[in-house]
């Protein structure tokens, strides 16, 4: 084999794999060591990595650290859920983490090589609310949807990068489907994520989840307190109640304690309770000017103890 040692380095590797069956192995295993033990990176540090296409984009995602530090247990409880289940119904208020956890499952299935996910699709019940009619937004359906997925972008943005969602967003691998146009379609290989889902009647409900195809996981999450169908039932409800202890149904739920944003935004919430009295027969600058700290020093408490269900107002004038 003398003659071999002066081929490029493809060749002389080729031929010792022929000649040398036992030393093939050892070069398999090196190889495979060294793909094991590669070192995961965070988006932060494939900042610099200019990408141009779908294979680049999720080769860069195979590549990422996908550890989850939780804030409570339960974000925990969800994930994990979530992550055993094909079908999970989440309900708890805003800002308790429901959509980035859900949105950094699915991008981790769509980044890994054993998972046969090869796309995530983002569906909302498009409900128009008082004073907002779709059909005035300029463009076609997805410029159309595109506001109300800023909380999925805006999650996927600091989880991969923009340049990554951009791509994967243009050749499809992301998408967006209302979902009243879901009839008729099957999902396969998929991720899903219906959000708002308290806005989806109990028929719409029972159309998107019989969408669901083989090798597919569905995450599905609303706020029953933040209902947009007035008088009508809710289909996330019915749906909590219609499949609980289904086989390969997860359910999963957060309270106002587990809320992560801003420390106002649970006092803010509690305000909105149905147990809370609006002085509806005092003006709002009568209000102010009796919680406003003058020579009288009235003030709520910073800590926000002040949650009872009325509010005493002093007139000082």
């Amino acid at each position: 084999m003398g003659e071999d040692l002066f081929l490029p380095p493809f060749y002389q590797i080729y031929m010792i794999f022929i000649v040398e069956g036992s030393f093939q192995q050892q070069i398999g295993e090196v190889i495979m060591s060294k793909q094991t033990t590669s070192k995961k990176v965070t988006p932060l540090q494939l900042n610099n990595h200019k990408i141009t296409n779908k294979r680049q984009a999720l080769k860069d995602l195979k590549n990422m650290n996908w550890d989850v530090e939780f804030r409570n247990s339960a974000q925990k409880r969800f994930y994990k859920t979530i992550s055993k289940k094909d079908i999970t119904f989440c309900i708890g208020p805003a800002g308790c983490g429901k959509t980035y956890l859900s949105v950094q499952h699915a991008l981790k299935l769509l980044g890994s090589k054993d998972s046969p996910i090869d796309g995530i699709v983002i569906v909302k019940p498009l409900v128009e609310a008082d004073g907002e009619k779709l059909g005035f937004l300029p463009g076609d359906v997805e410029e159309k949807t595109a506001p109300f997925m800023m909380s999925f972008y805006y999650n996927m943005e600091q989880i991969i990068g923009k340049n990554r969602l951009e791509v994967l967003k243009q050749d499809g691998v992301i998408k967006v489907i209302p979902l009243a146009f879901m009839r008729g379609l099957t999902l396969t290989d998929k991720v899903v994520i219906l959000d708002e889902a308290q806005n989806a009647t109990p028929e719409q409900i029972k159309m998107f989840v019989t969408r669901i195809g083989e090798r597919s996981k569905y995450i599905i999450t609303g706020d029953l307190e933040q209902s947009d169908l007035k008088k009508r039932k809710s289909g996330l409800e019915d749906a909590i109640k219609r499949f609980a202890g289904v086989h390969g149904v997860g359910l999963a739920s957060f309270k106002d304690r587990h809320i992560v944003r801003h420390s106002l935004v649970r006092r803010l919430l509690n305000r909105y309770k149905d147990n809370f009295q609006i002085i509806d027969d005092v003006s709002a600058e009568d209000t102010i000017s009796m919680w406003i700290k003058d020579e009288m020093s009235i003030e709520a408490p910073s800590d926000g103890s002040l949650d009872n269900i009325n509010y005493q107002l002093i007139n000082n004038k």
